[in-house]
Parts: C-alpha cells; structure tokens; sequence
C-alpha cells in the first residue's frame, strides 16, 4: 500500500451515472440509519445505566472507555476487511448482523446488572462500527460526478444530523419505555438492509479508480511540497479528532447527570437541551462543506481544538442552564471542524482507502477509550458536582497532552512549511 502515491490513479474512463443521488444516495441513507441506531444505543446504555441502574459517573465512563478499546481494533480490522471484501459485501454483512445484536441488552430490563449490560453492549459494537470504514471507502470510490469534498461532507452531515436526531429524540424515547434505546436501532437496521438490497449500487461501480478528482479549489497533492503538508495535516488531523472523542465521550455518559445538576429533571427535556451540541455540529459539517478556506491550514485545526477544550470543561463545570445552551454550540462548530479535517485529509490523501478509513475510525475508538479511562479515574467513587469537576480536570490532561502534539508535528513540518493563515 502507498498512502502517499507521487501521482494520482489514472481514472476509470467509463461513463459516470448522471445522478449523485442514485450513486451515492444509499450509502448517505445507510449511514444515517446506522448512526442514528448506534448513538442511541449507547447514549441509552448510558442513561439506563445512570437512571436504572444508578451507578457512578465514573462507572458510566467506564462502560464508554469499554466500547471504547473494543472499537479500535474492530476498525483496524474491519478497514482491511472492506479491502479484502469490498466495502459493499462487508455492509451487506454487518448490517444483517446488527438486527440481531442490538436487541440482546434487552435482558438487562430484566436481569439489571451493570457487568451484563457491559457484555452485551460488545456484539453490537462490532456489527455497527464495522460499517463505518466500509461505508467511507464506498462513499469514496462509488462512480458518481460529485467531488470528493462534497462527499465527505454529505457523510459527515449524514451521520451528525442522525446524531442530533438520537440526542434530541433519546429522552422521549426512554420516558415512553427503556427498551426503546435497544428495540429503534434493531429496527434502524430492518430499514438499512431493506434499502441495501433495494438501491445499493453494484460492486462493480466501487473501486478507487472512480475516486473523483479534485475539484477547482481542492489542493493537487502531487508535488514533493504538498504530499509532505498533507502528510503532516492528515497526522495532527487524526490526532485532533482522537481527542475530540476524548471530550464527546466523557460528555455523553453524564450529560444526564449534568442536565440534572443544571435543574433539568425530565428525561425529554434532557434529552432536548443536551442535543445542542450535534445541532450545530451539523450546520459546521456544512459551513465547512461550502468554505473550502480550511483546507491545509493548520491554524483552523489548532484554533478548533482549542476551542474544544475550553467549551468542555466550562459547560461540565459551571452547572447552569445558559452555560450548558452556549458552550454547546462552541464545541459542536469545534468538533465538526475537528471530524471534517481527520475524514477530508484521510481521503483526499489516500484515494478512498479503507486501511486509511479505519485508521481515523481506530483513533475514535482510541479517543473513545482513553478520554473516559482517565475521566473514570478521576472521578473516582464521588458523585454530583464534585464528580463532574474532577471529570473535568483529569480530561484536560488528556486535551493538553494531545494539543502539545499537535503543535510538535507541524512546527517539525520541514521543510514544507503548514499555512496557517
């Protein structure tokens, strides 16, 4: 493999579809469905095991640190997987398996245990995360006219506006029934295979010749200079992003908790107030899909992770309604900018490769992992205010560490030089 090539892949010369929603239309379907399904069922793991089970916050992070570890090597693999495979077999595949998976933590409604739940959490974290690489490197390589920025961005838009719908609807859902967290997703995934089946485009239209060439204000990366910048911005992108799921994933196991430290008690009125963030993590997914003046340019990602940072820790620390609404949308634009770097720079620079896409899904799961291990220790067996703090200031080691990083691999960026401007 050369995640690097000196030239680009000669293209596929063959008539390309003249509709983008036939071609590509399935898998930003696809997509949203199993992002819907896997957001609301671990932000319902979370919130059951908080509000049923009525364990610690730490203990919370705990379950999300799990699924977490799990994820990194499911991505690994399943990037070499969708290789192996294609991306369209491995979907097909993963997809069937998650009706099934999703469904067997229903027995904790019976047998409440919080070391169950944890184990039945694992199929499904396998079946779902599996699809993610898979589906990227098909959004990548599917014959269709659309430019290869457009269609991160209707990926990224796909998935954080199923996001936002599974924070906004979660509460609603848990107040009608607990089940519900476990029983939409299997459903969720009835659907998706019914639309595979139906309009999935063929095997034979997915291949990196059908990767699109850049588009007018897309940077050609075929010069010594700009392989070098893309190298060094793909590496501090996926570092950014693996913190920025630091921060995610500590925030969903206790936004419930925080919710209700701010004086918000009603499982659907938390789950209105805590969707702030995805909500305008979408409309970052599209401002960054219309304003290309981000692209390799490293103080947009450095300013953006920043901004994570210090949102994070106001709205987790500083317990008020106002404080919680505003910090909100400060980390949802910083962490679509954050996603939107890792996702365009692995694509752009590696032709659609599913290796690379499951590198930046590895390093969420690496985020996933490690942002809720040190949150969990932290917060130790406390519980309340004081849990949260501590969250907070264990985290901010991690985000300090990470950002540091960053700043160490674009100042060794010689003898290209990273615009920062």
């Amino acid at each position: 493999m050369t995640p690097y090539p000196a030239a680009r892949t000669q293209r596929d010369p063959s008539p390309i579809p003249a509709s983008n929603i036939r071609a590509l239309g399935p898998w930003y379907a696809i997509e949203f469905l199993n992002s819907y399904a896997a957001t609301l069922f671990c932000t319902g793991a979370y919130d059951f095991a908080d509000h049923e089970l009525h364990v610690t916050p730490s203990m919370r992070l705990w379950l999300s640190a799990a699924w977490g570890f799990a994820y990194i090597f499911i991505s690994l693999q399943s990037g070499r997987l969708s290789e192996r495979f294609g991306p369209r077999s491995v979907v097909r595949t993963m997809i069937l398996l998650c009706i099934a998976s999703t469904l067997l933590p229903l027995l904790t409604l019976h047998f409440q245990n919080i070391w169950l739940l944890l184990l039945l959490m694992l199929p499904f974290n396998f079946t779902s995360s599996t699809i993610w690489p898979a589906i990227e490197s098909a959004i990548s390589r599917t014959r269709a006219p659309m430019p290869l920025n457009m269609r991160t961005a209707m990926y990224n838009i796909s998935w954080g506006s199923a996001g936002f719908v599974s924070f906004f609807t979660c509460g609603a859902l848990e107040n009608a029934w607990w089940g519900n967290i476990f029983l939409v997703p299997s459903l969720c995934s009835l659907l998706s295979i019914t639309l595979f089946f139906l309009f999935a485009p063929p095997a034979s239209a997915i291949s990196k010749e059908h990767v699109p060439q850049e588009s007018q204000h897309e940077r050609d990366i075929d010069s010594p200079d700009m392989r070098q910048r893309a190298k060094t911005l793909l590496l501090m992108a996926w570092i950014g992003n693996a913190l920025a799921f630091v921060a995610i994933n500590v925030l969903l196991p206790v936004k419930m908790r925080l919710a209700t430290e701010a004086g918000i008690t009603n499982l659907t009125s938390q789950g209105f107030i805590t969707s702030v963030w995805a909500l305008t993590r979408v409309l970052g997914f599209a401002l960054l899909w219309k304003w290309s003046g981000w692209h390799y340019k490293a103080r947009w990602l450095l300013g953006a992770q920043l901004a994570l940072w210090i949102s994070f820790v106001l709205f987790i620390v500083i317990n008020t309604v106002p404080m919680l609404f505003t910090m909100q949308i400060l980390f949802g634009l910083a962490t679509a900018t954050v996603y939107s770097s890792s996702l365009y720079y692995a694509m752009h620079v590696s032709e659609g490769h599913g290796g690379h896409a499951g590198i930046h899904e590895a390093l969420i799961g690496l985020g996933t992992c490690i942002g809720p291990a040190v949150g969990a220790l932290a917060g130790g067996n406390a519980r309340g205010h004081d849990a949260l703090t501590r969250i907070a200031i264990g985290v901010s080691f991690v985000m300090a560490a990470g950002i540091s990083a960053m700043l160490l691999v674009s100042r060794r960026s010689k003898p290209a030089k990273i615009h920062t401007a």
